[in-house]
């Protein structure tokens, strides 16, 4: 670590644009590699890498061609994790700041507030829209024919995964949980070089200060 020319100490990066990248990418890796195990504890395995491979490549050849699916498929979802970490650094972390006050400092516990905060808001748009896009192609087949005992009656699978139930609400936490480790090392982690000495102000990845 290295003292910054406000008298902080920064973790990555010197603008919050290259800090942002480089902190999403390291948040998205530790909350995939999470994810994996998540089966160990009794979870959902979340293999999001996997899961975007056969959304994008469809399920025949995700199957048949394993490693370019996981490839391919990890390729998008790294990529997606760091954008939404840039939209996290560059927009949401300075516009929480103007609404809610105490969040307004440049600090460490702030920026693992709001990454956190951060982690409900994606875990929201995923469990809405985005887990049932890529849920869908799996089992939506199954959906249209009588379910297996438990299930509910016949469905689509729906924001929030609603078809399942039990199941549902296990694999809703499950993404929560996904999300919250993202956004916890995402706020832990992006910590950009102050401008000036202000608590609230720091470099874009122009070099001008960003609020």
């Amino acid at each position: 670590m290295e003292e910054s020319d406000s008298g902080f100490k920064y973790l990555i990066g010197r603008n919050a644009g290259k800090s942002a990248v480089i902190s999403a990418f390291i948040a998205t890796h530790v909350a995939t590699m999470a994810g994996l195990w998540f089966d160990g504890a009794r979870l959902p395995k979340f293999d999001f890498n996997n899961l975007n491979g056969y959304l994008v490549l469809g399920l025949g050849y995700g199957f048949a061609n394993p490693a370019i699916n996981f490839a391919i498929g990890g390729i998008i979802h790294y990529t997606s994790g760091i954008i939404w970490g840039v939209i996290f650094a560059l927009i949401f972390h300075p516009a929480i700041g103007r609404f809610v006050k105490p969040l307004r400092a440049l600090t460490p516990i702030n920026n693992y507030v709001k990454g956190v905060i951060w982690g409900v808001v994606l875990w929201i748009i995923s469990s809405a829209f985005w887990m049932p896009l890529l849920i869908g192609p799996l089992l939506g087949p199954f959906l249209t024919a009588p379910p297996p005992s438990g299930l509910g009656a016949p469905c689509g699978v729906g924001p929030f995964l609603s078809c399942f139930a039990f199941y549902g609400i296990q694999a809703n936490l499950t993404n929560l949980l996904w999300h919250t480790i993202y956004g916890v090392n995402l706020g832990l982690l992006f910590s950009p070089t102050l401008v000036s000495g202000s608590r609230s102000t720091w470099r874009s990845s122009a070099g001008v200060g960003v609020r």
